[in-house]
């Protein structure tokens, strides 16, 4: 694929420095991976790629920022989609301004657990979800109707970090209303969402969690019940 965004390039080029040629993905399962081919370069080593290049690149408009994270999002390989949650996660507040509803687009090439939560957890989601909420409201609901799971999944995801730092009626509402769509879905991809959305909510919301496993009990995925009632009793995360 011809890159045209300058600024992928830049990246690309460094994690190749990094790494070596991209190796096929071993995992088929439609939870654990994707069909995208990736480097052999981890995650932390992304993290301080990403750190660096968003220090020297500070200037970058939200417009600039949008235009390279589609960019590296489209990109052939899982590394690219990954490395932009990552420079998402280490952006700046002017340049966190684009529009959300871009998300939808991003949605549409990623594919698993992986890149979908590479792009859809962290400090952005914190920053912009709960003081934009009537227009990410309308997303999340037509992420949870969305006929691709990767967006149902999104759906959840997107929650997980805001419901841990923000207590808000209406943030956690929506959650528990997602929740109740997905959650007699049976693919893993959606129970450990849900698991993951009911275990995040749990410090600030403990109460309402409580309630609304106890009532929904018999019809929530067995793996949700089970691992948030482990932190609902210990306070301590599962795996």
């Amino acid at each position: 694929m011809k890159i045209s965004n300058p600024y992928h390039k830049e990246i690309l080029t460094l994690i190749k420095n990094l790494s070596g040629q991209p190796n096929e993905h071993t995992f088929s399962d439609s939870y654990l991976g994707n069909s995208h081919p990736r480097y052999p370069i981890n995650a932390p080593t992304l993290r301080i790629i990403a750190k660096e290049w968003t220090k020297d690149h500070r200037q970058l408009s939200s417009k600039e920022f949008e235009k390279l994270l589609s960019s590296l999002i489209q990109g052939v390989s899982s590394t690219e989609k990954i490395m932009a949650g990552i420079l998402l996660d280490a952006s700046n507040k002017e340049q966190r301004k684009f529009d959300p509803k871009v998300f939808d687009s991003w949605l549409n090439h990623l594919e698993g657990w992986a890149e979908v939560d590479s792009v859809c957890t962290g400090q952005y989601t914190v920053t912009e979800i709960p003081v934009n909420f009537r227009t990410w409201k309308k997303i999340l609901d037509n992420f949870s109707k969305s006929k691709n799971i990767n967006k149902r999944r999104a759906s959840m995801v997107l929650l997980c970090s805001p419901v841990r730092k923000v207590h808000d009626t209406e943030l956690a509402a929506t959650a528990f209303q997602i929740i109740n769509w997905l959650k007699k879905e049976k693919p893993i991809l959606i129970t450990k969402a849900i698991s993951w959305l009911l275990r995040s909510m749990v410090k600030l919301y403990k109460p309402e969690v409580e309630q609304f496993v106890s009532e929904n009990e018999e019809s929530l995925p067995k793996i949700a019940v089970r691992e948030t009632k482990v932190v609902l009793l210990t306070g301590k995360k599962t795996r």
